[in-house]
């Protein structure tokens, strides 16, 4: 089994002996599973003290709540809390300190009481904008802007305003929009009326997005994906020679954490045989009978978050245990899978999926001989880089790109060994055995019928005279014919 962490083993113990080229590769678990654990800082803190031992306390928190935060005089302060929360607080942080949702009346009673707590808001974005915090460009200064996004909560007709140092790429941006979100924000204060009321405001390092996709429908926040680096594959030099290739982003990365594990979360949530359903529906509505494999390998930034399901030999099923005590806390996942698929039109080359669980009695292993009939659906998530045993001339490890998608399980085809005949089969053999059977019988007992006429003839014939022979005068003769 491996074991999920930063550790140069790479080795999985309980399958030490012969194994595959891919056997002595980079583990998924060590890079994915390992990353880095949370600020010790936030986790022993609560979200005022933590801006507190940054250094904005009361006389900052007054400036903000002077008018809207967006105006020039708020712009530091705002890139101040939006560095500690980038540096300190992690997604787990967030939950931990979380009030729930958003209750507007406590809020409008006593906004001093919840200034700086954290609330979970859902709704809908209708519109968003971008706010300067910085008169210097953007590419000298860091959070130069922030995103002011206008949003109806769903438990309340109310409006609230977000500002988030994040969106997702998609949305449109000055444009009225209409899109599913949500996050985990800090309360900063509430705005002057204009027209419906005062609107309370909050602050978010990202917009979550809830898109109406399949992705979007298992309740994935799918704007992570724009924080998973996919890029084209590498083209073939003109003269032949290997291309160069950037390893660095293909390999998984702390960026890559939480979309990870929320995708492995989500399709976890999913009905058993979901993803199926849906995959044929896909299949559907492309007038296709299956499948390909060629734009997960070679247009995968078009692939990501796209659901495909494949068929092919597994020649590789090893358990990934998950030791990050966040990740377990968080998510509930102490253990998923990792699967090496072989397709018929991969070239001999690996699809790898992570699988949230596994159909009862699939064995585990790898190396020579081993291999297993699935058909598997899953998500693109990116092209992944791997170390195979070979060593290049320079003494680097050599590297082999494979796409990695996450599902939820898989569908095992066992191969049955011979069981004999079916049950028509059998009834079949055994009516023809019982004809056959009687019909020798009866061929027994008319032989056997004759047999005991022709006795009964014999019984009944006279017996025949026994002829004596003279044998005096056969002698006499005898003498006769030697004398002539």
């Amino acid at each position: 089994m491996m074991h999920a962490s930063f550790a140069a083993n790479d080795q999985p113990a309980r399958y030490s002996c012969r194994v595959s080229r891919f056997a002595q590769g980079l583990l998924l678990a060590t890079v994915v599973a390992g990353l880095p654990a949370g600020s010790a800082l936030a986790a022993s803190l609560g979200p005022r003290e933590l801006f507190e031992a940054a250094g904005i306390g009361n006389e900052q928190l007054a400036t903000l709540a002077e008018g809207d935060p967006c105006q020039p005089s708020s712009g530091k302060i705002l890139q101040q809390m939006l560095y500690r929360i980038r540096q300190d607080v992690r997604p787990g942080d967030l939950e931990r300190w979380s009030l729930g949702d958003l209750d507007l009346q406590r809020l409008t009673d006593d906004p001093e009481a919840y200034r700086l707590q954290v609330f979970r808001l859902r709704g809908r974005v209708v519109s968003v904008e971008s706010c300067p915090l910085s008169s210097q460009g953007k590419d000298d200064v860091e959070f130069a802007s922030i995103w002011r996004c206008r949003m109806h909560l769903d438990s309340d007709e109310r409006t609230v305003d977000v500002l988030a140092a994040h969106v997702p790429k998609a949305w449109s941006v000055g444009k009225t929009i209409d899109e599913p979100a949500g996050a985990m924000a800090f309360f900063l204060t509430t705005l002057p009326p204009d027209g419906d009321g005062a609107a309370p405001c909050f602050l978010a390092d990202r917009m979550a997005w809830y898109p109406p996709t399949f992705l979007g429908r298992l309740g994935m926040d799918v704007g992570l994906l724009d924080d998973v680096v996919v890029e084209p594959p590498p083209q073939r030099s003109p003269d032949g020679s290997s291309p160069d290739v950037n390893w660095a982003t293909r390999q998984l990365t702390e960026s890559d954490r939480e979309c990870f594990y929320q995708m492995l979360k989500a399709v976890g949530a999913a009905e058993d045989g979901q993803l199926n359903r849906w995959a044929q529906e896909e299949l559907k509505a492309l007038g296709e009978s299956s499948f390909s494999v060629v734009p997960l390998f070679n247009a995968p930034q078009t692939q990501q978050g796209k659901l495909v399901e494949l068929t092919g030999v597994a020649r590789r099923i090893l358990p990934v245990r998950v030791s990050e005590k966040e990740v377990v806390d968080r998510f509930g996942i102490e253990e998923y899978y990792q699967i090496y698929l072989f397709t018929d039109d991969s070239q001999d080359n690996p699809i790898v999926f992570c699988l949230h669980e596994l159909p009862k009695g699939l064995p585990l292993g790898d190396g020579p001989g081993f291999g297993e009939q699935l058909t598997v659906p899953g998500f693109f998530f990116k092209t992944w880089s791997y170390r195979v045993p070979a060593v290049v001339a320079d003494g680097k490890p050599q590297r082999q790109l494979a796409p990695l998608l996450i599902g939820k399980s898989a569908r095992w085809h066992p191969v049955k060994a011979p069981s004999g005949l079916s049950p028509l089969e059998r009834l079949i053999g055994t009516v023809l055995l019982l004809l056959i059977l009687g019909v020798v019988w009866w061929i027994f007992r008319q032989f056997a019928r004759g047999d005991r006429e022709f006795a009964r003839q014999v019984r009944r014939r006279p017996s025949a005279a026994i002829s004596e022979t003279d044998w005096e005068s056969l002698d006499s003769s005898a003498k006769e014919d030697d004398t002539a």
